[in-house]
């Protein structure tokens, strides 16, 4: 908790508009102590606060009556304007899935290489266009595709260097695609330019 608090901060310092807080990994956790970590990091910081929950790769998850007790935390309740609590989807093959369950939108790693679409995932379905929406959501399956060769992360940020955008590679150990990797998304992303995606 303390190295979070402290990272949360330096973010806050250095001008972040929101802290995207990932349960703590390697040991499991109670839903008390969870809880007590989220709320001594809301406390250190003036700044809204994300509950990112993935515990395929944390080992934690936090319960829906955790979250619901979080979410009376006046910087983890607050979106923007709002006193509604949003659930936005960490996976983008599920944007569309949540917005259709009742969910805000997302947080899409995708959209560092596919802005507009991404985007249109969320605009189409406020339009009460689901179909296009369903369209959008399914034109990156060949993208996501090619995660099987490396960290999600190590490839959307490949696939961004390869479109001319010199962002450098993830930190290391999860900064390596294979030639194989790299022939495929080229392939990918050369089909999609060529359907206006990028």
């Amino acid at each position: 908790t303390k190295d979070t608090i402290r990272q949360s901060q330096m973010a806050e310092s250095l001008g972040a508009d929101v802290l995207s807080i990932i349960t703590p990994s390697f040991a499991a956790a109670s839903q008390n102590e969870l809880y007590d970590h989220y709320k001594a990091v809301a406390e250190a910081v003036d700044m809204p606060i994300v509950l990112y929950n993935i515990p395929a790769r944390t080992g934690n998850a936090l319960a829906p009556a955790t979250v619901a007790k979080l979410s009376k935390i006046p910087n983890i309740e607050q979106t923007r304007d709002s006193k509604d609590f949003a659930v936005l989807s960490g996976n983008d093959s599920l944007i569309l899935w949540n917005l259709l369950a009742g969910g805000t939108g997302g947080i899409a790693g995708c959209a560092n290489v596919f802005p507009e679409v991404m985007a249109s995932i969320y605009n189409y379905f406020a339009a009460g266009d689901l179909e296009n929406a369903r369209k959008a959501q399914d034109s990156i399956r060949s993208f996501r595709g090619c995660f099987k060769y490396g960290n999600p992360n190590t490839i959307v940020k490949t696939a961004v260097n390869l479109l001319g955008y010199p962002v450098g590679k993830c930190r290391a150990p999860f900064n390596q695609v294979p030639e194989e990797g790299i022939e495929a998304l080229k392939k990918v992303l050369a089909e999609n330019h060529e359907k206006g995606m990028c």
